[in-house]
């Protein structure tokens, strides 16, 4: 099992896919800049909800938000994704999700990882 690339098209339904299945998983969020530097923005913060935003221009986002459900969420903003890909884990899952934007790499690590049934209905 290796890498698998989620097209574009189906981007917004496995956000909503995540959404629903996946609330209040415990989500780690790492930023690689384009020098390779990296940023935690959150660790083990369960998941509130991940969208995508395709807008009229170049400047579809992707938005996480983070917290407890009693919580106002922190928010997470992904500009110009360019590629979503799931790195493969143990016993058939997926960690951690990466996806590449201009602005650099988001990896997304869920705990539980992602079992392959979340991509029922994707292309990928």
């Amino acid at each position: 099992m290796g890498t698998k690339e989620i097209p574009s098209q189906d981007w917004d339904g496995v956000c909503r896919r995540l959404t629903e299945l996946r609330q209040e998983a415990l989500l780690t969020v790492e930023v690689v800049r384009t020098d390779g530097q990296r940023d935690q923005v959150a660790r083990n913060v369960p998941l509130h909800s991940i969208s995508f935003e395709k807008t009229a221009g170049c400047s579809d986002q992707i938005l996480i938000e983070l917290g407890a459900a009693n919580e106002k969420p922190a928010r997470h903003v992904i500009v110009e994704p360019i590629h979503i890909l799931l790195r493969p884990a143990e016993n058939g899952s997926y960690n951690p999700m990466e996806i590449n934007a201009e602005s650099g790499t988001t990896l997304l690590t869920f705990r539980p990882a992602l079992r392959a049934d979340f991509l029922e209905g994707v292309r990928a």
